[in-house]
């Protein structure tokens, strides 16, 4: 495997490794590959349903088609969360691991598609571009790690202004107007400050002053962010 990374690294640069071995194009050669092509098992789940508990032994990889999933570790600090296009279970290839975090449904339906990890599995070790899409996406999962550590050790104002911009930029619906991004309703305030492991009042003060400053604005049941704005306002502290 080693070899097989060292050959990539060397004809193609970074840039050009993620974009011929992104999540979307995995998804096409697990599907459309003449050699061991797979096919998923499409499920939908409601609102606060777990997928996988806590410590569950975790054979199944899973494609998120819609909805939103938050990764809970003791059944209440919300470590990460996933959307459209995300992948839950590749991190680990080896059969019968358990999992890391409780995966419950945070948006009002997800749809998954999901595949034996032993099949996946089979086809990573392969095929040559198994072993690629596979670097790519423990790269990935390093390089969120990296930045949720280093959102960790920002003052409080600042911590929850990051994480403002980090999920709503990767969650956030677009709006007409082409400066605002309308937050994830299913993204709570709470679920922010176990997100960046503060109290909810410290959450409330905060998006209280952004919107002071004109960079949150309330909606129904939700806020839309001036994702512009808040972005100089983190480039003038950080």
């Amino acid at each position: 495997m080693r070899n097989n990374i060292a050959e990539m690294q060397f004809l193609y640069n970074q840039e050009s490794i993620s974009t011929q071995f992104s999540k979307e194009k995995f998804r096409q050669f697990l599907q459309e590959d003449m050699i061991f092509p797979l096919k998923g098992v499409t499920k939908k789940y409601r609102k606060n349903d777990i997928i996988i508990p806590e410590g569950e032994v975790m054979n199944e990889i899973y494609f998120i088609e819609s909805g939103n999933v938050a990764a809970m570790k003791d059944g209440e600090k919300v470590i990460d969360f996933y959307a459209d296009n995300d992948i839950i279970g590749l991190t680990n290839l080896l059969l019968d691991s358990q999992s890391e975090y409780s995966l419950q449904v945070v948006s009002n339906e997800l749809i998954t598609t999901k595949y034996d990890k032993e099949n996946i599995i089979e086809k990573v070790i392969n095929t040559q571009e198994g072993y690629f899409y596979h670097y790519v996406h423990m790269q990935n999962q390093v390089s969120q790690m990296m930045e949720k550590e280093e959102l960790l050790r920002l003052p409080s104002e600042q911590r929850i202004s990051l994480a403002l911009l980090v999920l709503g930029t990767k969650f956030g619906e677009e709006t007409n107007d082409p400066g605002l991004i309308r937050f994830p309703k299913a993204i709570s305030k709470g679920m922010i400050a176990q997100y960046a492991n503060l109290n909810p009042n410290t959450i409330t003060n905060v998006l209280q002053k952004l919107e002071e400053e004109d960079i949150l604005f309330p909606a129904r049941r939700a806020f839309h962010i001036d994702i512009f704005q808040l972005q100089i306002k983190l480039d003038g502290v950080l």
